[in-house]
């Protein structure tokens, strides 16, 4: 289980965002107190970890949760030296507006 920096990501007094791997549900799920707040699923290979979608819940919209999200997994890929691939249309447009983390991205398959 994973958790950014609070520090990073606080909408509120209480209200960071925190983000776990749910290895059964094959998704990464951020999390607001109790309450997931967004979801990125996932299959993890030997050789690489495909992303491919991004859910946000219509309630916390425009938060940054997806941002968040997508930010963690990207860092935990590149921690574990594992080659991402980008199916999901969100992450790849998310990566074109931040192209310094595009690291370990794999662009073809």
């Amino acid at each position: 289980m994973t958790t950014t920096d609070p520090e990073d990501h606080v909408h509120g007094p209480d209200e960071a965002i925190a983000v776990r791997d749910n290895p059964r549900a094959e998704r990464y799920e951020a999390v607001r107190g109790d309450e997931i707040v967004g979801i990125v699923t996932y299959a993890r290979t030997r050789r690489r970890l495909e992303l491919i979608h991004t859910v946000t819940d219509s309630a916390h919209r425009g938060e940054g949760v997806a941002s968040v999200l997508v930010r963690t997994v990207l860092a935990e890929a590149r921690a574990a030296e594992l080659p991402v691939l980008v199916i999901c249309p969100f992450v790849e447009s998310w990566l074109q507006r931040h192209p310094e983390q595009t690291g370990g991205v794999v662009v073809d398959d």
